[in-house]
């Protein structure tokens, strides 16, 4: 709960300042105001703590560096290792941050357009991806088995999907070729923690 508490107060100083600004407004033209104010601010204050609750659990990655990038969209995995490669897109969520674990350990955050690349030990991995923060609550934590070989380059796709109660986390193996090259160059790479 007190994750949520600057959301609260900021989303209450909001409220304040729209009900004040529009009952001063409609008090300079000599107009009757109502309630309108209060509801408005109401509205405004409301949804700026839901969206400031929604992103609790986000956090700035640091991006990779330039060599870093290169290597990856180059699939220069490390000697005896495979490259994992996790790319998120869409519009929805974009700016909450996707946690994403390996075998249980905290690789990277990605908002959406972004990814991040990571050497994995050949053999068997499980990559798991969630959200933090109100936006945690609102989705289904996803788990993604995959088997790695030696020099091999592993692309998943991260995709939110809306739903009526629990929205999904949508992951897809994507071939690894000059068409996923194109479409990640553009995207910030994000260093991973690991």
């Amino acid at each position: 709960m007190s994750k949520y508490i600057p959301s609260i107060v900021v989303g209450f100083l909001v409220a304040l300042a729209v009900s004040f600004g529009l009952a001063f407004f409609f008090s300079s033209l000599g107009a009757r105001s109502g309630f309108l104010p209060i509801m408005a601010g109401a509205v405004f204050g409301v949804f700026t703590a839901y969206i400031m609750a929604n992103l609790v659990g986000t956090k700035r990655g640091r991006a990779a560096t330039a060599e870093q990038k290169q290597a990856a969209l180059d699939f220069r995995p490390d000697a005896d290792k495979a490259l994992l490669i996790v790319y998120r897109e869409g519009f929805v969520g974009k700016a909450a941050g996707l946690d994403l674990s390996l075998d249980d350990r905290f690789v990277a955050q990605l908002k959406s357009p972004r990814f991040t690349a990571v050497s994995v030990a050949p053999g068997g991995h499980q990559l798991s991806m969630a959200f933090g923060g109100l936006a945690g609550k609102q989705n289904k934590p996803t788990l993604e088995g995959f088997i790695a070989a030696p020099g091999e380059v592993i692309a998943f796709r991260a995709t939110m999907q809306m739903g009526m109660t629990k929205n999904r986390i949508v992951v897809d193996r994507i071939t690894t070729d000059q068409d996923l090259v194109q479409r990640l160059k553009p995207m910030i790479m994000i260093a991973p923690e690991v």
